[in-house]
């Protein structure tokens, strides 16, 4: 419907395709004279007001400095022009009548040499909105009008009108019914300047009509729920708390296509899948993020997604009819809005200049609605396995050691024993210490605040945050084992909500011990021995002298070792923990270099580390993470999921399992090959025999990603096609078309030639096997 879209989608006069809305204008009951002078702007005032502005919402400040200032350039009104809606992201859906000429899904687009940062962009200042809209109806005899005020610039007139017919008193929902085509509804508006003169009716939010029991109830399981995840020992099943008929009740309000295209679903859809995430599937949630996060152009493609899968369940259930086998594209066009955009950008291979090329892309990208695609210049592969290794090989980049933006330590022995061979992670064999690896994953380096090293950083996890955001919303899959705390701030509402985010308490010991177990628990024993020290304190049977006496007894325990706090000879600074930082030291008070860690000030000494580590030091990195992040898509949208939930979003199964029959089942040999071929069923056992380091090079030569999605095989879309390999023998090597998961492999003689075979081709790069 032509009145429902927002911020990526326009109205304007271009010809070609044009439909006429005449009957959706009749069907608002917009006085036709009244809706002339407002977008005219001959209402005595001379405001500017566009169509977009005024049917679709998201005000830019461009149009508000237009709305307050243009007084010249109207554009007299015109009886026969005709207003198209057009989406940046959509062209023309694609029409399968033959003779009919379609326009290209993909388009080459030029990456700029120079990519403007919109952070420092100067803010252009813009003007108080000078214009106050009202939407009043149903104007129906024996209905009381209400009039609502269209206060919100980023909601749709189809989301007033459903609040407006909500707040109605219709007297029987009968009536309600009888009368659906009835009313109609006016536009007002009045000077902004000006004290109000209209009067309008306040909506109370759903919340209020909740009964006190029903909130309550939610409040005790989503407690229950927090609470098995902070104590695994109180075995509370995270599947227990799951509503299978709040999930079927959201699943209604998704599919209801024009509710869900116009951002007008009922308020309780968020409140529940943000606040009490608990009681739904992971499955469910990844449903309400695609529906409403990525934009009204790409909601518009998950709709018609569901519809093609919804026909081709009923066609497949049917398929021995005559009716349901016959043309299937009849109907086709009367619900299809467009297809999605691929800009394909052209890159070079070269590593050492891959991160900086990835960076302008991510920066040029971050903005626009299209599906990114790569190809490489001097390679023939195009599609999605150019694009797949695009994105693996910045995730390997995005953990090189030597960016100085990841937790590490040089004189921590697990990360150093984690370190000490050579890995490839899609770049070749990089050489030990080349990837920051550690067993609680990544995790961003604390940095002292307002130095040019934690500004260095910020830019990084700036373009990381654009990164992830354009991972989740084309639907790739990456290898980057981000930490579990850091995960646990991106879905914290601390960070996505507040204008100036906080992490204080977000993040506990705990956390840290995780993410460096040496430091971290080294923490928690200062802080037990604090502990200890003020129990003592507060002990009323014992004087002054038998406390101090007591608390001079406390010790450590380092290593088996038992000694004094002051014998550590600490004192109030923070050294950088590995060679790649470039500051010397912190100081975590000032003067800090000459106060020593005592008894006395020791547990100022664990307050002051702990928000070092866990929030003033990391908060910069992770503000432009999330500006990053909200470039592309709301970071908020991810708060209803678990880090976990968030970890496998991300980069799917990270350890590849499958048994010989997943193989067998989610596997499909074609053009010469059958379940039963020889061939087919040596690749089987070869397959079964891989060893995990192996599987992942597997996946990213066949599917582009090194890891399988959520499910392991049998969510692999589309599923492996093993094909033969004609005029091949034991010499020739299997190859692979990525973007339909195609594997040519050749008939070899025995299993072990084709282990050999398999595992040179996959450690080729490029797309010369394509």
């Amino acid at each position: 419907m032509a009145l429902l879209f927002r911020n990526d989608d326009y109205y304007d006069d271009e010809e070609g395709n044009e439909e006429d809305i005449e009957d959706d204008l009749n069907a608002l009951g917009v006085p036709v004279d009244s809706l002339a002078t407002v977008l005219t702007g001959r209402g005595g005032e001379g405001f500017k007001l566009n169509w977009k502005q005024l049917m679709s919402g998201g005000l830019d400040s461009r149009s508000r400095d237009q709305r307050g200032n243009s007084k010249s350039n109207f554009r007299s009104w015109d009886d026969e022009l005709v207003l198209k809606c057009s989406f940046q992201a959509l062209i023309p859906a694609f029409d399968p009548r033959p003779g009919r000429t379609n326009v290209n899904q993909t388009q080459d687009v030029e990456l700029p040499a120079v990519v403007p940062d919109p952070a420092q962009a100067k803010p252009v200042a813009s003007e108080e909105t000078s214009l106050r809209l009202f939407l009043r109806g149903p104007n129906m005899s024996g209905v009381e009008n209400v009039t609502l005020e269209m206060a919100a610039d980023d909601h749709s007139l189809f989301y007033y009108v459903q609040s407006l017919v909500g707040a109605i008193d219709w007297g029987t929902k009968c009536e309600r019914s009888r009368r659906v085509w009835e009313p109609t509804y006016t536009l007002i508006y009045e000077d902004a300047s000006l004290p109000y003169v209209t009067k309008f009716s306040q909506i109370s939010s759903d919340d209020s009509k909740v009964p006190p029991a029903v909130n309550e109830c939610l409040e005790v399981i989503g407690l229950l729920s927090r609470i098995g995840e902070r104590f695994p020992d109180a075995q509370l099943s995270p599947q227990v708390f799951i509503s299978d008929k709040l999930t079927q009740k959201l699943t209604q309000e998704l599919s209801d296509a024009l509710v869900v295209a116009a951002r007008a679903m009922p308020d309780w859809c968020e409140r529940l899948i943000y606040t009490y995430p608990c009681l739904f599937s992971a499955e469910t949630k990844n449903m309400y993020m695609q529906a409403t996060a990525f934009g009204v152009s790409r909601t518009i493609v998950w709709l018609q997604s569901r519809r093609d899968a919804a026909l081709d369940r009923a066609r497949g259930a049917a398929q021995s009819t005559t009716s349901s086998a016959s043309r299937p594209h009849d109907r086709y066009q009367e619900y299809r809005v467009g297809r999605l955009k691929h800009e394909r950008i052209k890159v070079t291979r070269s590593e050492e200049h891959l991160l900086e090329q990835a960076i302008r892309v991510m920066k040029f990208h971050a903005d626009r609605k299209a599906v990114l695609e790569i190809e490489y210049v001097g390679e023939e592969g195009t599609g999605l396995g150019p694009t797949l290794e695009f994105y693996a090989l910045v995730a390997a980049e995005l953990q090189r050691k030597a960016l100085a933006i990841w937790l590490c330590d040089d004189m921590d022995e697990h990360q150093l024993k984690m370190e000490e061979r050579e890995l490839d992670l899609g770049e070749g064999k990089k050489p030990p210490g080349f990837y920051v690896r550690r067993a609680g994953g990544l995790f961003p380096a604390p940095l002292p605040p307002h130095t040019d090293e934690v500004r260095r950083a910020s830019e990084m996890f700036r373009v990381l945050g654009i990164f992830l955001a354009k991972v989740l919303q084309d639907g790739r899959l990456v290898d980057l084992p981000l930490a579990r705390p850091f995960l646990k701030l991106i879905v914290s509402p601390h960070l996505s909500e507040a204008e100036e985010p906080s992490l204080d308490r977000v993040l506990s010991l705990d956390d840290f011990e995780e993410v460096h177990p040496v430091k971290g628990g080294f923490l928690k024993e200062l802080r037990a021995l604090a502990q200890r020290k003020r129990a003592i304190e507060n002990e009323p049977m014992l004087d002054r002298e038998a406390k101090r006496r007591k608390i001079d007894e406390l010790k450590l325990c380092i290593h088996g070792t038992r000694c004094r706090v002051e014998d550590l000879a600490l004192n109030f600074t923070v050294n950088p923990p590995s060679s790649v930082f470039d500051y010397d030291e912190m100081e975590l008070v000032e003067g800090g270099a000459d106060m020593d860690v005592t008894m006395d000030n020791v547990e100022l000494y664990v307050q002051k580390c702990a928000d070092f580590y866990l929030n003033t030091g990391i908060i910069n990195q992770m503000r432009a993470f999330r500006d990053g992040f909200d470039r592309v898509f709301g970071l908020r949208a991810l708060r209803s999921y678990s880090p976990e939930e968030v970890q496998r979003l991300l980069s799917g199964e990270q350890c590849p399992e499958w048994t010989r029959e997943d193989v067998l089942n989610y596997t499909e040999p074609k053009l010469g090959y059958t379940k039963d071929s020889p061939g087919f069923l040596r690749f089987v056992d070869v397959m079964v025999e891989l060893n995990p380091q192996e599987r992942k090079n597997f996946l990213q030569f066949a599917t582009g990603c090194s890891s399988l999605p959520p499910g392991g095989l049998a969510n692999l879309h589309p599923r492996l096609t093993v094909v033969r390999k004609v005029e091949s023998g034991d010499g020739s090597y299997p190859s692979v078309n990525t973007c339909v998961h195609y594997l040519k492999l050749p008939e070899y003689s025995s299993a072990e030639i084709l282990r050999e075979r398999l595992l040179t081709a996959v450690n080729e790069k490029g797309f010369h096997l394509n």
